[in-house]
């Protein structure tokens, strides 16, 4: 080849590389529609949020499976067998699906108001798949209490997920 070609080839390359890198840093670091976890006194107040309980029952089958959850096409965490996890988010309309975008729930939250999901081990082809549920607060509150926190290792936006309150003052 000759070094007129390497030349051209080299700086396409170093061109395309350029472009990767902006592109990744013009990706915003949170979710814009997401609210900041409480921590203590928190400016934005629980009446002025929604709360979205999302959770995962424990079975037998698909246990080792643990499906990625989206908020408006960002993954917030995946959810293991028999766990949970709790998020805040601003009124408005959200999307919220699973590894399975068929089973997608746009969700209009309103202030104050809780929400709860439910993610379900689907069989498929070659592996199974999470499909996501809206179930009522009167279901949804025992059978949310009954899991277990998600991992640390599995949250993938901390930033946007509630802690959890202790053990005592849940079961009060």
């Amino acid at each position: 080849m000759t070094r007129f070609v390497q030349a051209v080839l080299m700086g396409l390359m170093l061109a395309f590389a350029g472009l990767a890198l902006a592109q990744q840093k013009e990706i915003p670091a949170t979710l814009p529609t997401a609210a900041p976890p409480a921590a203590g006194k928190s400016a934005t107040s629980d009446a002025e949020v929604a709360h979205v309980r999302v959770y995962r029952q424990k079975r037998f089958s698909g246990g080792a499976l643990a499906p990625s959850i989206y908020v408006d096409d960002k993954q917030i965490a995946r959810v293991g067998n028999g766990r949970r996890f709790s998020m805040r988010l601003l009124p408005g309309t959200h999307t919220i699906r699973s590894d399975d975008k068929s089973s997608a729930i746009t969700l209009d939250a309103k202030p104050g108001q809780e929400y709860y999901v439910r993610v379900e081990e689907a069989t498929g082809f070659w592996k199974g798949h999470g499909k996501l549920t809206l179930v009522l607060p009167e279901q949804g509150t025992p059978e949310y209490k009954l899991q277990k926190p998600v991992e640390e290792d599995r949250k993938t936006a901390r930033e946007l997920i509630e802690e959890e309150k202790d053990a005592s003052a849940e079961k009060n």
